[in-house]
């Protein structure tokens, strides 16, 4: 009876001590933190720049009238490729026919001119020695023979005069012929007609301004410009290899390099004052542009196209990488600080030396640097900050 009454109250005992080693725990426990994570990485990394641009042809040509009068004959359409000579239109050229034949009228009618002077001056020229001779012999009056020379000296300057007056004449004729050729307008260069803004019947003025009949463009390379801010100019150089996309084609990319850099913005070549553009400067974002030539072979490619550009200014192949939300810390010379989450709330402070860079990853060059342990990232970096800092203070601990 009394053992059991031992039994009973042992029982009783440890139920008390266990209840009482429970509070103890859960008044004592505290809950290591938990924290965002990711893991290093092994990748290839490539540090780009963007810019958006425009497509054109590396050569245009606007071809232009240079004689007034009516469209006779368009010989192309658009989207036809042409050969360097080939005849694209045909302006009416009666007026010109009229101006050669006036020009070629007026070159004969100096050279009958010359020819009866010639014949005028050889009479005179006879006179003149024949008077001469008898002023010799004081067979003339010296008046005659006086005015002998003088007509004989005027008829050879008229002779000049009108020699003067065919060359005119002939520039005439040349021009006349020139301006002929012009009512015939041909191709300057190999390439495609992308555009004709004038049709048959409609009548052209070249007196003033240089009328556009067509635009003709190479389209076997293409020339992308595109706008680089001023915050990434200066880390771009011709050379650099380029690729971009389009709007069509977003997933398909085409390869490119980066022939040149303009040393000013487009807004340098505004004619607004000085006063305005410093305004302007102060309030817009400054733009550079850039050229970027590509193969076009395939035809793919149009004028007026809108590029996405990526510039690759460097890159990293299968390196070493981090999320770039997990640094902490990075100073000038590349270092900075990640923190390891090495065990159950445990943080490790790592210094690492950086490298490469993009949108979201960055190399890390420590040869030693253990990708398989994950990393603080987010919000939650300077949280483990502060615990690393209060480990590190604490020291080891004790038992």
């Amino acid at each position: 009876m009394r053992l059991n009454k031992l039994i009973k109250w042992g029982v009783l005992l440890l139920i008390v001590l266990a209840v009482l080693a429970y509070l103890f725990y859960r008044l004592t426990y505290t809950e290591p933190p938990t924290y965002m994570t990711a893991m290093p990485t092994v990748k290839d990394i490539r540090q780009q720049v963007y810019a958006t641009g425009s497509i054109s042809g590396k050569v245009e040509v606007d071809v232009g009238a240079q004689v007034s009068g009516q469209i006779k004959k368009l010989y192309v359409e658009r989207g036809d490729k042409v050969k360097k000579g080939e005849l694209l239109c045909e302006i009416d050229p009666e007026i010109q026919e009229n101006e050669l034949r006036r020009a070629q009228a007026e070159e004969k009618l100096i050279l009958a001119q010359i020819a009866s002077k010639e014949a005028q001056i050889e009479m005179l020229e006879a006179e003149h020695v024949r008077q001469q001779n008898l002023l010799k012999r004081d067979a003339t009056s010296k008046q005659s023979a006086q005015q002998a020379k003088a007509e004989y000296l005027m008829a050879k300057a008229d002779l000049d005069a009108l020699k003067a007056q065919y060359e005119q004449a002939l520039i005439a004729v040349d021009d006349a012929t020139t301006n002929l050729g012009y009512t015939r307008i041909e191709a300057p260069m190999d390439g495609t007609v992308y555009a004709i803004p004038v049709e048959e019947g409609q009548t052209v003025n070249a007196n003033q301004t240089t009328p556009t009949i067509l635009k003709l463009a190479n389209l076997d390379i293409m020339t992308v410009e595109a706008e680089i801010s001023e915050a990434d100019v200066v880390k771009v150089k011709p050379n650099m290899d380029c690729r971009f996309t389009i709007m069509g084609l977003p997933n398909q990319y085409f390869e490119a390099t980066l022939k040149s850099i303009d040393p000013a913005p487009a807004s340098a070549e505004s004619t607004n004052s000085n006063s305005s553009s410093s305004t302007s400067s102060s309030t817009e974002a400054i733009y550079y542009n850039a050229l970027l030539d590509v193969d076009n072979k395939e035809g793919i490619l149009r004028i007026d196209m809108t590029a996405e550009v990526e510039i690759t200014i460097a890159e990293a192949k299968d390196v070493k990488a981090i999320p770039i939300s997990a640094v902490q810390n990075e100073s000038r010379e590349g270092t900075a600080t990640v923190y390891q989450l090495t065990g159950l709330g445990v943080i490790n402070a790592v210094e690492v030396q950086l490298g490469v860079r993009d949108e979201q990853y960055v190399e890390v060059k420590n040869a030693d640097f253990d990708t398989s342990i994950p990393l603080v990232i987010g919000d939650d970096v300077s949280t483990a900050a502060a615990n690393a800092s209060k480990s590190r203070r604490r020291g080891p601990p004790m038992f």
